[in-house]
């Protein structure tokens, strides 16, 4: 089986395994009086001396209503602090640290209520499909990106 990747950008730089440098855009708060967005950038060191490329753009294709649900779903989890590992593969799940787990859905969160998920497409790489949404919040927009096993499991996720 192949190895599934994990990584979060977050404002405290937290990282398990670089896949890129990245970065997420921040769309102004609509009040002045509104907290400013968390910062979303990190870059990572590369492992084993060759970072792994970035994944290709996605490219459209017609969205499954079972991947949205799912990717809704997921999305609210995270920003609830609600995210249940049993619908993560075992090497997302050895990865994901408790503390990491809270300071993800801390960063996720200060984005605010979700206001729309856009399917962007399917951005394959090494023979996996990674489904990529841009979710727009109440304080800021983020790319979530997320591919399955096939047993239904997620085998990777990555907020950028």
């Amino acid at each position: 089986m192949k190895r599934s990747l994990l990584f979060f950008a977050l404002a405290a730089g937290v990282a398990l395994l670089p896949v890129a440098t990245t970065h997420a855009q921040a769309v102004p708060a609509a009040s002045p009086s509104a907290a400013p967005p968390p910062a979303l950038e990190s870059s990572a060191p590369p492992v084993e001396n060759s970072p792994p490329p970035p994944l290709p753009s996605p490219k459209p294709a017609p969205e499954d209503p079972k991947i949205r649900k799912l990717a809704m779903q997921q999305f609210l989890a995270w920003q609830g602090g609600t995210v249940d590992r049993g619908r993560y593969s075992d090497d997302v799940n050895a990865q994901l640290s408790d503390d990491l787990l809270a300071a993800s859905e801390k960063a996720v969160a200060g984005l605010g209520a979700l206001q729309t998920a856009t399917f962007r497409g399917i951005s394959s790489a090494k023979g996996i499909h990674v489904y990529v949404y841009t979710m727009l919040c109440e304080h800021g927009s983020i790319d979530m990106k997320f591919a399955l096993q096939p047993d239904g499991k997620i085998a990777l996720i990555f907020f950028t």
